[in-house]
């Protein structure tokens, strides 16, 4: 064994004992040794790993902190509010209403007149009572109402609801057509004003 390595074996174990006594006992800090090449190259140090420095982040904006205390506005925005609801309008009874029927079938009978049925959508309805036939064509038909039936049997008067026949004085067949109105004399002013009616 030559005189270096002598030397460099000595080196060796001077540090590892030196290492050694200084962790006291706990885990050992890894060294490593990296053996000479040659002869008469220099001691080669044991080289400690490091940790490498790192880099804090620039912190975000912090948000400004949210007031506990509220003011007296935002307590008056924040207030529930309460209301009183509104009554509902009161409708009119359909009963209390002009007469009014519109017009689904229409029948001749023979020396009596002409029957109009439909169903009754406002007012009453009795027999010798004035009425009138509106149509689009803004032609007015005066007549009068001779006689009331419902299922072809003669009644004192018919109500909202009822599909009830009006047999009115003789009329020409051309005149009238499904889809006009049969209403009391002077309960509405257009058959506009009637159609709106029974929507």
């Amino acid at each position: 064994m030559s005189k270096w390595q002598v030397i460099e074996r000595s080196i060796v174990f001077i540090l590892i004992t030196a290492v050694l006594w200084g962790c006291g006992g706990g885990s050992p800090t890894p060294i490593i040794i990296v053996p000479p090449t040659t002869v008469n190259s220099a001691p080669v140090m044991p080289t400690v790993a490091r940790p490498l420095p790192t880099t804090i982040p620039p912190t975000a904006t912090i948000a400004p902190a949210i007031p506990t205390q509220l003011t007296t506005t935002e307590l008056a925005t924040t207030a529930e509010v309460t209301t009183t609801p509104e009554p509902a309008v009161p409708t009119e009874n359909p009963m209390n209403r002009p007469f009014l029927m519109k017009i689904d079938r229409i029948s001749v009978v023979t020396g009596r007149g002409t029957l109009l049925e439909g169903t009754i959508a406002r007012g009453t309805m009795q027999g010798n009572q004035s009425v009138e036939i509106l149509g689009a064509s803004k032609d007015t038909i005066h007549t009068t109402a001779l006689a009331v039936l419902i299922s072809g049997t003669v009644r004192d008067q018919v109500v909202v609801g009822n599909y009830a026949g009006i047999l009115v004085q003789y009329l020409e067949a051309t005149n009238v057509s499904p889809g006009m109105v049969l209403a009391e004399a002077g309960g509405y002013d257009s058959y506009e004003e009637a159609i709106q009616e029974l929507q």
